[in-house]
């Protein structure tokens, strides 16, 4: 009983070291590239307007 024991810890720690030594090949074996991008040129734009409702709101922040 001891014997199949000892077998079935080693056959799983076999297995463990196997599958970290796979996930680390793979994570080493690519390098991260980023995308490039044309760079957007955005004209001076106020992306809000001041209403009244806006200048109450920052006014009661106050």
């Amino acid at each position: 009983m001891q014997q199949n024991d000892d077998n079935r810890r080693s056959f799983l720690k076999q297995i463990l070291a196997g599958s970290a030594i796979v996930a680390g090949s793979t994570l080493v074996g690519k390098k991260a590239k980023a995308q490039e991008r044309e760079a957007r040129k955005r004209p001076d734009e106020t992306l809000y307007r001041e209403t009244d409702a806006f200048k109450k709101y920052y006014e009661s922040l106050r």
